[in-house]
């Protein structure tokens, strides 16, 4: 029998990165889940886990820890069995060590599981053999996000309305009727991503033609493909009129903040009025209404004095690095929703608050 053990201050363990079971993306999928490690842990978990094959030395040292050491990740019914948890860092990277009830641990004791916001093989560079270490202690801080706000602004394609496979098509087909070669999605991505299409980025060198010609052959060619291929096919993500209505009866104030051009915010802004909200938005800045644009914080700043309030008392949830770092830069909270066109990888790095799947997590993170 192994006596208990109380940890003073934070531990050290090691293990060695091995393939798990494959279910781990199951069970982090669920919402209880997900509430439970923001809730206890301060962020929700990336599909999947980090396992840790480790030595029998360390099986014992964490079967002796004190149970006060561990929290519960308990389900809301007898369909699952609840699992002990506990706050882990991986290098700089706050995460969970899970351990489930024995009858369900499917890898063994020898095997350790991680939860984190971000895939830590990614994130970290791990493969299968390496050796990782795992910081623990229950005197180890936890920051829960506190989002006592005002309002909650919003960008608005990949966050509010589900249009970034017409986006990637657009240039596809421009693309095709141009007689030029496919370009990976992720070249597309890379071209979009400072909020001014880079076609350098995209098109090939055309004999006796400038690319600043072929980029504008390109634009006149959107134009046209644009009604059909957008207004057609885009469409508000299905819980985005439910949330706005509930912010709206929280007294909680919604702006957009978004770098489309005036010209197209009409036909988006229809777009989004299929949900019946757009009486309910206070404030809409698109490209124009300031010099900069995001990642300067300047569209964001304006919309909080047209709302009459501190960018503190705000937050902006967006779907890409650049929204991130305009909402820190404005000092606002800043969530990253991964429904348009970064990972979660790409917008943990961007440091925000909280990162959610989708808008429709959104209330819960306010207590809402």
């Amino acid at each position: 029998m192994v006596s208990k053990i109380r940890m003073a201050g934070n531990s050290m363990i090691s293990g060695r990165v091995v393939q798990g079971a494959q279910k781990a993306e199951f069970f982090t999928e669920f919402a209880w889940v997900k509430k439970q490690c923001l809730e206890k842990f301060g962020f929700i978990p990336f599909p999947g886990t980090l396992n840790l094959e480790i030595r029998t030395s360390v099986v014992d040292f964490l079967e002796g820890l004190s149970n006060e050491i561990w929290q519960e990740l308990a389900p809301p019914d007898q369909t699952f069995c609840s699992s002990k948890i506990l706050p882990v860092s991986v290098g700089q990277i706050k995460g969970a060590l899970i351990l489930p009830e024995s009858d369900a641990n499917i890898h063994g004791s020898d095997v350790i599981e991680i939860l984190a916001p971000v895939k830590l093989r990614n994130a970290l560079g791990l493969n299968d053999g390496d050796m990782v270490t795992v910081t623990l202690g229950n005197s180890m801080p936890v920051s829960v996000p506190q989002f006592s706000v005002d309002a909650v602004l919003f960008d608005l394609d990949g966050t509010l309305i589900d249009s970034i496979e017409s986006y990637y098509r657009i240039v596809e087909i421009v693309l095709e009727k141009m007689k030029f070669p496919k370009v990976p999605r992720q070249t597309i991505l890379k071209a979009a991503q400072n909020d001014e299409f880079n076609w350098d980025m995209v098109l090939p060198d055309v004999p006796g033609q400038t690319r600043e010609k072929t980029a504008k052959k390109a634009w006149q060619m959107i134009e046209k493909i644009y009604p059909d291929m957008f207004l057609k096919n885009v469409r508000p993500f299905p819980d985005t009129g439910n949330v706005l209505r509930q912010l709206h009866d929280c007294n909680i104030r919604i702006g957009i903040v978004t770098s489309t051009l005036q010209k197209n915010m009409n036909d988006k802004m229809k777009i989004l009025d299929q949900t019946g909200v757009s009486d309910l938005i206070d404030v809409v800045i698109c490209a124009g209404d300031t010099e900069r644009k995001k990642p300067f914080p300047d569209p964001l700043i304006l919309c909080s004095d047209r709302m009459g309030l501190e960018s503190g008392r705000c937050i902006y949830v967006g779907d890409m690095g650049i929204d991130i770092s305009a909402g820190r830069a404005a000092g606002m909270k800043t969530i990253g929703v991964v429904t348009g066109f970064e990972t979660r990888q790409d917008l943990a790095e961007n440091k925000p608050d909280a990162i959610i799947d989708s808008i429709s997590d959104l209330p819960g993170l306010l207590g809402l």
